[in-house]
């Protein structure tokens, strides 16, 4: 059975005056759908999606696992190659050079390089010996969550995200991991609501989203 809110505001809309039969044809037929629409809400047809950041790791949990066994001024680069975290055979891991990195540690000019970890300033002053590989493995997805009757015909459109992203920075000078920095949003949820009080009729112009525009207020 349609919602109250479905249902009031396709109440409001059929009282809409005149002689823009077309329109008000439109409705009816728009109406005709609200049932069995609402009687698809508990079988989840509404659209999702999934959006993945390639990589090695599936969870937040298997990032932060693979994070925690690098060992600055242990770790060889070779090492991290069978660990996921090679860039040039692994999918969207961004290799970063000295100057790519400066903005990174110090990104406002009050901060001092005598500030930063003494591995970092060693790093830096290395140059051309110095990089960092950066992964930012993630996975969301978005699911339309709200009433199918009102999301279908444009009223109401509900959208939950959920997911979770991480950042993994690793330095690397001279092929030893000499500093490491993690960051990340274990679990991610968002939730979107867009209305629009007229519907599929929200974007027309001139006399006729006048006419509809003053029906449906109260």
């Amino acid at each position: 059975m349609p919602s109250a809110r479905f249902a009031a505001r396709m109440c409001a809309l059929s009282i809409w005056p005149g002689p823009r039969t077309m329109v008000s044809l439109r409705f009816a037929v728009l109406a005709g759908f609200a049932l069995p629409l609402s009687a698809c809400a508990s079988w989840g047809v509404l659209p999702s999606t999934v959006e993945t950041t390639e990589s090695p790791f599936q969870s937040y949990k298997s990032a932060e696992d693979a994070y925690a066994q690098v060992k600055p001024f242990v770790t060889t680069s070779k090492e991290l190659k069978t660990r996921g975290f090679d860039p040039y055979t692994t999918p969207n891991i961004q290799v970063l050079n000295y100057l790519d990195l400066v903005p990174r540690f110090l990104p406002q000019q009050s901060m001092k390089a005598e500030d930063l970890d003494p591995a970092v300033q060693a790093c830096l002053t290395a140059r051309d010996q110095c990089a960092g590989w950066l992964a930012e493995p993630s996975i969301s997805s978005k699911d339309r969550t709200g009433n199918v009757a009102l999301d279908v015909l444009g009223f109401e459109r509900e959208t939950t995200s959920t997911g979770w992203k991480a950042s993994m920075l690793l330095l690397i000078q001279n092929g030893v991991v000499v500093y490491k920095l993690w960051s990340g949003t274990p679990a991610i949820r968002e939730v979107k609501t867009e209305t629009k009080p007229l519907g599929p009729l929200q974007d027309l112009s001139g006399p006729a989203a006048s006419a509809i525009s003053g029906a449906v207020k109260p």
